[in-house]
């Protein structure tokens, strides 16, 4: 079993990591839950037990890369299921009261070229997010899709 206590650097950041192959590494496929941890033990793509042990408030992102024993392994954040919202009109009011409305439920969100995501468990919550918007429901487009979900910085709440 490899024992990993820290981060080389990010693939998505460091330039010099950026220029390997992703063949060269082994792959972990995480949950953004567990990317929280700071303890945690999972196996590689290619079989490799990993025990994961990092200084408390440190926390893996999609893109990190662990080194131990000249092994080089790859973090990769699972897609989830997400609800986007897409603004139909160019209005501050429309877009306040909507992030109100996710905001009430406790959800974080992403916001990637004027629209907003946040993470859901089932298709079913968009029922729920329809009657939510209901008042305005002819000014939003919202779609379910599947993606790799990083919350905005300054909007990760803890979901409940």
């Amino acid at each position: 079993m490899l024992q990993i206590t820290h981060v080389i650097g990010n693939i998505f950041s460091d330039e010099r990591l950026a220029k390997f192959d992703t063949g060269t590494f082994e792959h972990l496929k995480m949950t953004r839950g567990e990317l929280e941890k700071n303890r945690l033990r999972r196996e590689t793509d290619r079989g490799t037990d990993v025990a994961i042990s990092l200084d408390p408030g440190t926390r893996l992102h999609n893109g990190d890369v662990l080194e131990e024993e000249s092994k080089m392994i790859l973090v990769e954040q699972l897609p989830e299921k997400v609800i986007s919202v897409s603004f139909l009109e160019s209005n501050p009011e429309l877009q306040i009261l909507v992030g109100h409305i996710i905001g009430n439920r406790h959800r974080p969100i992403s916001i990637h070229e004027g629209v907003v995501s946040f993470p859901i468990q089932a298709d079913s919550e968009l029922e729920v997010f329809e009657r939510l918007f209901s008042d305005v429901i002819d000014k939003i487009k919202l779609k379910v899709e599947e993606q790799v979900f990083m919350p905005h910085s300054g909007a990760n709440v803890h979901e409940h």
